[in-house]
């Protein structure tokens, strides 16, 4: 299935009106109380490299991102700390001339624990209110997890998801800055997949973001995230970091 989602994406790569690509470099962290009810919650570095392309077709954005690289931060309890490998991958394909766009989503976190890979494909719709820019989506849900400890699997359909987008530029202090918050959910989860991740039926991650361009191509960012049955923090928690990026 992977292989024939990188083959559509190939397909989909024509000649760009627009495209960008950046280095974040940063640093997260997690409340106490996270922490307290995550035992794989810990504070780390990270690096990010993030690809973004825009053209008459719709759009593409792509990451990978790596949490901890090196393993130089610890975990809990002077546990040694994970390198965790994250990719992302977005396509909204316009649908005619229309604000939807059909959508296929691709998720994947892996570690020497834990992997959980989700897939997406459904419709995406567009709107404009103003200067902000709203993306809202609904999909099916495929998604193959295992986690080492218990030696639990799971490969299968399990419920659905939504995404809500949303972008609003504005300069203050004379710098340009972006605010976005981004939410994702997943619905209806199968029980084999809740029970291989410690998950609930319903989970979701909302990411707020205050992006700040010092110059054309370096920014800063700065990021708060609430997570609910999702990721590291099955038992819900919240994430805060910052970073600084390059744009080429």
């Amino acid at each position: 299935m992977k292989k024939q989602l990188i083959t559509a994406l190939s397909v989909f790569l024509v000649a760009p009106a627009m495209s960008a690509t950046s280095v974040d470099i940063g640093y997260k962290a997690y409340t106490s109380e996270t922490k307290d009810d995550n035992g794989g919650a810990y504070d780390q570095p990270f690096v990010k490299l993030t690809h973004f392309n825009k053209a008459d077709w719709g759009t593409l954005l792509a990451y990978i991102k790596l949490e901890n690289p090196g393993e130089v931060q610890d975990a809990q309890d002077d546990k040694a700390g994970k390198l965790t490998v994250k990719s992302l991958v977005i396509v909204d394909k316009q649908i005619g001339d229309s604000s939807y766009n059909y959508w296929a989503q691709n998720f994947l976190s892996s570690n020497r624990t834990v992997m959980e890979d989700n897939l997406y494909l459904g419709v995406t719709t567009n709107r404009k209110y103003g200067d902000l820019f709203i993306n809202t989506g609904i999909g099916f849900n495929y998604s193959a997890a295992s986690f080492s400890p218990t030696g639990a699997s799971f490969d299968g359909m399990t419920g659905y998801a939504a995404v809500i987008n949303a972008s609003y530029p504005f300069s203050a202090f004379g710098l340009k800055n972006a605010l976005s918050v981004n939410y994702e959910g997943q619905f209806d989860r199968d029980e084999e997949h809740m029970s291989t991740l410690g998950y609930d039926s319903y989970g979701h991650q909302i990411i707020t973001t205050l992006k700040t361009k010092i110059t054309d191509s370096f920014y800063t960012k700065l990021h708060l995230t609430h997570f609910d049955s999702w990721g590291a923090t099955p038992n819900d928690g919240i994430e805060y970091g910052v970073a600084v990026g390059f744009s080429f």
